[in-house]
């Protein structure tokens, strides 16, 4: 069985391949997590990571995150696992 990862396909974006490129630099594993982050975040929420920057843009981030961060704490998600999507999304910025 071959593995292909999940978020591949965001690389294809110049900026996300820039972007995980710049982290890849100081570590696979940290440029891996983030790229994952991304995508899931973007998945959760029915977000595209240009829509992100658009967002964080206008101010509409701020709220999207709390709602999302409101979500995940009423699924019992860990407040460390909540915090790595803000590391993501103030990287992915």
């Amino acid at each position: 069985m071959t593995f292909v990862a999940k978020y591949k396909h965001l690389l294809e974006n110049e900026e996300i391949s820039r972007w995980f490129g710049n982290l890849n630099a100081k570590s696979y594993l940290t440029a891996t997590v983030y790229l994952r982050g991304l995508g899931y975040y973007c998945e959760l929420t029915g977000a595209t990571p240009d829509t992100i920057i658009q967002d964080a843009k206008s101010g509409k981030l701020r709220n999207d995150f709390m709602d999302f961060v409101r979500k995940m704490e009423s699924e019992g998600k860990a407040g460390s696992y909540i915090s790595r999507y803000k590391k993501v999304l103030r990287s992915w910025l």
